[in-house]
């Protein structure tokens, strides 16, 4: 999908990533009794959680019509299937914030999990669009 001759994937991605991976270091700071650290980590979640479906959807659109190679289509599965992931352990993880939405240890740990799957998802974007020149 491109607006404007641009592709629309590449521009949403960092609204997640930014957002997503600023959850955890919230959440530490919650934990280590910094006031108001907790509301901005289930914040950021909830943005990072909408932001991320917008990027999977524009994504998804991208990988259906592109035209790929098998080294392209295996990793672009490998990209998807990191996105899901850490899509899904931050949405578990968002279940596991206490009753106020406070941070939570149990949170916390998903979340850095989420942060690696993340991780993973971005280098294999990276990969597509600079080594590949998908996009």
């Amino acid at each position: 999908m491109r607006v404007f001759g641009h592709p629309l994937h590449a521009v949403l991605v960092a609204f997640p990533i930014g957002l997503l991976t600023l959850v955890p270091c919230w959440d530490l700071l919650a934990l280590l009794g910094v006031s108001g650290a907790g509301t901005a980590g289930y914040l950021s979640e909830i943005a990072g959680l909408i932001a991320g479906v917008l990027a999977l959807l524009t994504g998804s659109i991208d990988f259906a019509f592109a035209k790929k190679s098998e080294a392209v289509e295996n990793l672009g599965l490998l990209h998807a299937t990191a996105a899901v992931a850490a899509l899904s352990v931050f949405a578990v993880a968002l279940v596991f914030r206490s009753k106020d939405h406070g941070a939570t240890p149990t949170a916390a740990a998903l979340e850095t999990a989420g942060v690696v799957c993340l991780s993973l998802a971005g280098w294999c974007g990276g990969h597509l669009v600079f080594h590949h020149g998908v996009g």
